[in-house]
């Protein structure tokens, strides 16, 4: 299984040749007073998808039918490069075996839609103790990362700790990256501007709660309290400069 910054150059690949980075990634958790709830995770990459299939349009005939991963004709992919990417997608997607019998997380299901470029997986868990089990898992899985603990859940509070930040493990990578192709043409600062409208939003449901405050500046509550999101811009520098996290305290009424 690819780690995070092979998942990841892959897509960077395809940024710049669209000269576009748009990927917006959404982590949706609803958390129940009993501490029990659903987990989405989103990878949506549809404006590169309309982006690719815009620049196919453009090419010739003989260009579009073309099967070396090295042709490119008037800025366009071959075939391979948009088949890299719905296989990032898949593998991105792919938990239901990872999961599968995981004390306190059921009904596992995944999102492979390869017509959109929208991909991503949903669970329900018993409680936080399963939910961080399950996010150790994909974390170590998909990511090559550890992650011992993500949420604390108290009913009366919530706290979502400075782990598991994918926005901050694609950074990572690319970092690394430079640092292994010194001078190349994607430079750190390309990517920065490339991909300066990534996203990636956690959204959390309290739907027995209301927030009464959260400690992150970038937190906004919206159905009545009932639910508390945050946007992260991972290659914003503005966000950059007012140091941007995922970690989040919240007091609930």
């Amino acid at each position: 299984m690819k780690n995070l910054k092979n998942l990841f150059l892959t897509a960077l690949a395809v940024g710049v040749m669209t000269l576009t980075g748009c990927l917006h990634i959404v982590e949706d958790v609803t958390f129940r007073d009993k501490g029990n709830g659903t987990y989405k995770m989103t990878l949506d990459m549809s404006e590169i998808k309309t982006m690719m299939e815009s620049m196919k349009g453009m090419m010739p005939d003989s260009a579009a039918t073309a099967t070396d991963s090295t042709a490119i004709m008037d800025g366009a992919m071959a075939p391979e490069q948009d088949n890299s990417m719905a296989q990032m997608g898949e593998q991105l997607a792919t938990v239901m075996s990872t999961l599968k019998g995981v004390q306190g997380i059921t009904n596992i299901t995944e999102k492979n839609d390869t017509a959109t470029y929208i991909f991503g997986y949903s669970f329900d868990f018993a409680d936080v103790v399963a939910l961080n089990r399950a996010l150790k898992i994909i974390n170590k899985d998909k990511f090559d990362s550890k992650t011992d603990e993500v949420f604390k859940f108290t009913g009366k509070s919530f706290e979502r700790l400075n782990t598991g930040d994918i926005g901050g493990e694609m950074k990572k990578a690319l970092a690394e990256n430079e640092g292994e192709e010194e001078g190349a043409e994607g430079s750190m600062d390309m990517m920065r501007m490339m991909f300066a409208d990534m996203t990636y939003k956690q959204v959390y449901h309290f739907p027995d709660r209301q927030v009464k405050k959260a400690d992150n500046t970038l937190a906004e509550l919206g159905d009545d309290n009932h639910t508390l999101s945050i946007t992260i811009k991972p290659f914003d520098e503005e966000q950059a400069k007012k140091k941007a996290t995922v970690a989040t305290t919240a007091k609930l009424k």
